[in-house]
């Protein structure tokens, strides 16, 4: 493997198309097929399946393009190292963050980094697990705030715990469950849940408790503003870290179910991979979150009485 077929794979996993890449890369599309034909020679794999919309990975070639993302970040990062080892603070860090995380840490740590080193650009998108992990390993973000992952999903990850929330559960204001506090009561609610099928309902685990099945959800989704939607306006009922209700009831019509959930709890945690040494910027980044996730801690419980 060469750099420039390093670039080659990314740009066209990236595009996904031959002659997109070819334009971006200044090379003819006939030179970037035969630059592929000869990677998927040398490495014994196909990379690409070609699709009457374009190409898409292999599952084989899903594995090559996250490395290529990953040596093309590490490449970056060097030259960021340098660059702030002498003294210019520029380059970027790339930080996926859950929504308690994005209410509670971001902000003060936005306004405290950004006054220290005004030239370093600061990419925040939302996302869960596994999918947030997965952007860590390929390269795509420096770390992750979020609840701390367990199991599997933590191999070759640095895990940094910043607080622990209790949960509390939601629902609308006008919504007949608001007062249900009995888990036999809300067997038959339906749920929402934030985050991908592949996250494990955390409701689940209160009914378990009981010695009940929870039900399945009904809705999942990424965007907390589509589930507080969905909460004003329908019978549903959706898990919130405790530690972020107050800001939610502020701004929806949305009002916490008198249950008790004391033993629910979710560890929030400041994650990067073991691979990735961080740059000077990276580390100053990491610091201030720690001061801000010790600032925002519960000094207490914070079960719903």
């Amino acid at each position: 493997m060469k750099a420039q077929y390093v670039e080659l794979i990314d740009a066209v996993a990236t595009l996904g198309s031959l002659a997109a890449a070819a334009k971006v890369l200044g090379k003819s599309q006939p030179a970037i097929t035969k630059a592929l034909k000869k990677i998927e020679g040398d490495l014994g794999v196909v990379l690409f399946h070609r699709v009457p919309s374009g190409i898409v990975p292999t599952l084989e070639g899903q594995t090559v393009i996250d490395r290529c993302r990953r040596i093309q970040s590490d490449l970056q990062k060097l030259s960021e190292d340098v660059a702030q080892s002498r003294g210019q603070y520029v380059g970027m860090i790339s930080v996926v963050v859950s929504p308690l995380a994005a209410l509670k840490i971001i902000p003060p740590v936005l306004r405290r980094f950004q006054n220290r080193f005004p030239g370093i650009e600061l990419n925040i998108t939302g996302g869960h697990a596994p999918k947030a992990f997965h952007a860590l390993r390929s390269g795509e973000a420096d770390f992750v705030i979020g609840p701390a992952p367990d199991g599997q999903p933590k191999a070759g990850l640095h895990v940094e715990p910043l607080l622990t929330t209790s949960v509390t559960f939601l629902a609308g204001q006008q919504s007949y469950l608001k007062d249900l506090s009995k888990p036999q009561d809300l067997l038959n609610a339906r749920w929402a849940v934030i985050g991908p099928s592949s996250r494990r309902p955390l409701f689940q685990d209160f009914f378990r408790l009981h010695g009940l099945q929870g039900p399945d959800p009904v809705i999942r989704s990424d965007s907390i503003l589509s589930i507080l939607s969905v909460l004003e306006q329908s019978d549903i009922v959706c898990s919130f870290p405790s530690l972020i209700v107050d800001e939610v009831r502020e701004r929806w019509s949305v009002t916490a179910l008198p249950v008790d959930l004391s033993m629910l709890t979710v560890d929030i945690a400041l994650t990067w991979t073991k691979e990735r040494l961080l740059t000077p910027a990276a580390l100053a980044f990491a610091d201030i979150v720690r001061e801000e996730g010790r600032n925002c801690a519960p000094q207490t419980g914070m079960g719903i009485t």
